[in-house]
């Protein structure tokens, strides 16, 4: 894989798109792509109707995105060799701890992207409790 993930992203056609966080804020990240001759989606991309050959990034990761890109490269040639969404998120999560478990910039990322997560889950409660 070359360094620069977007680049390599690009070649292969794929486009990406960053989005409001609010539109995003369920997945972070997400694609709908034909990948060796595969379509690789999930429930996020089928939901938000990403076009063919786009990844969709939460702008409020833009800084983070070598890291974004990379984990979702990673999860679609996962899903293309045949793995299900969960076990190709896994397998891309182990992916970007080898690769960058040294990078405190990641090491930045995933703890913002882990407060991030709980915040939206104790919103979506207080949402609840509302009504």
């Amino acid at each position: 894989m070359s360094e620069n993930i977007r680049e390599e992203i690009e070649r292969l056609g794929y486009r990406v798109v960053y989005k409001p966080h609010p539109v995003m804020k369920d997945y972070n990240a997400t694609y709908n792509v034909i990948y060796e001759g595969k379509r690789i989606t999930n429930n996020a991309g089928i939901k938000l109707k990403i076009p063919t050959n786009e990844i969709w990034v939460s702008e409020k990761w833009r800084k983070y995105e070598k890291y974004i890109l990379f984990h979702e490269f990673e999860e679609i040639k996962f899903r293309a060799m045949g793995y299900g969404i969960e076990d190709a998120h896994y397998l891309a999560e182990m992916e970007c701890i080898k690769r960058f478990r040294d990078d405190p910039q990641w090491r930045e990322f995933v703890v913002e992207l882990h407060i991030s997560d709980v915040e939206n889950v104790a919103f979506d409660i207080k949402k609840i409790i509302k009504t």
